[in-house]
């Protein structure tokens, strides 16, 4: 029989109780999701001021329509990197489940973060898939950590980063009348589920943490700060430049923006940010990206060329 460590009182009670929540509201992507609405340039995907490019000069060389195109591509490549993720979270709380007897406590809401999972990466290999885009998405290897000591701890922080990062996206994704309605449904699908997998992981860690050894506290406060910059970095996929031939894109989203005085505006004027200093040239190029943006741009840069002669 499996005979690994118990649960403790209040990560079970915490257990229970996100079991009974799942049992009163547990989302289906294809009902909740209108996928009749077509995945366009009709509005943003994502706040424009949550965009990396946004406020740079890259950003302000774009028209309007190529900026909501480019939105549309980093929300796919969100959506890349979430996949990759709950993949990677889903093998963590896996094995967390193999050394747990199905009497523990925790045993079956355990499945139900699994099956959540499951059914959000669905959820955004169907966006990518209608939205025209590449399959974005991180191409390392993931290695789960030891689970023993602070192994697992570790396991549930990097659980914590990823869903706390995405979550801020998403709550203001989910808020944002500006937005795609699509983007919108899968923002708020996203939200009201992940809010369990957050409370878990914070629960357990909380709960745990007393009863590791020096050492391994000790562990998990030296990696924590990587662990998380790690998940900061693997969220931000150049292939999207190279994809809608922005040259410039990698050296301006690794800088602050230029923004005006008060700061990130809120509002629907965002891309109505003024030109500066040079021109930052979007580069078509055959063959890779969405076919629809390359004619856009394509066509834009034609236009130039026969305006300069």
């Amino acid at each position: 029989p499996v005979t690994g460590p118990v649960t403790g009182p209040v990560t079970a009670a915490r257990s229970a109780k996100l079991v009974a929540a799942s049992e009163r509201m547990t989302l289906d992507p294809f009902v909740e999701v209108d996928w009749s609405v077509p995945i366009d340039d009709s509005a943003f995907h994502l706040p424009p001021e949550m965009l990396p490019l946004f406020g740079t000069g890259a950003w302000n060389a774009m028209t309007l329509l190529e900026q909501i195109a480019y939105s549309r591509h980093e929300t796919a490549a969100m959506f890349g990197a979430g996949i990759w993720f709950e993949n990677a979270l889903m093998q963590l709380v896996l094995r967390h489940l193999m050394q747990i007897p199905v009497t523990d406590p925790s045993h079956r809401y355990l499945l139900v973060e699994v099956a959540d999972e499951c059914r959000h990466s669905t959820m955004f290999g169907e966006y990518i898939r209608r939205a025209g885009t590449p399959a974005y998405g991180p191409k390392l290897p993931f290695e789960p950590a030891n689970q023993e000591g602070g192994g697992r701890v570790l396991s549930y922080l990097l659980i914590l980063a990823v869903e706390e990062l995405l979550d801020h996206a998403n709550r203001a994704t989910m808020r944002d009348e500006r937005l795609h309605p699509v983007s919108r449904q899968i923002a708020k699908v996203h939200v009201l589920e992940e809010a369990r997998h957050v409370s878990f992981a914070k629960t357990y860690i909380s709960e745990i943490w007393a009863t590791l050894a020096t050492d391994d506290r000790e562990m998990v406060r030296a990696a924590a700060a990587t662990l998380v910059a790690g998940v900061v970095r693997l969220n931000l996929d150049t292939d999207v430049y190279a994809a809608l031939g922005i040259d410039d894109g990698p050296a301006d989203g690794a800088v602050e923006p230029e923004l005006p005085a008060h700061g990130h505006q809120r509002t629907g004027e965002a891309h109505r940010l003024p030109h500066r200093g040079r021109r930052h040239r979007l580069r078509p190029r055959s063959g890779v990206g969405d076919p629809r943006v390359d004619r856009v741009v394509a066509a834009r840069l034609s236009s130039r060329s026969s305006a300069q002669r």
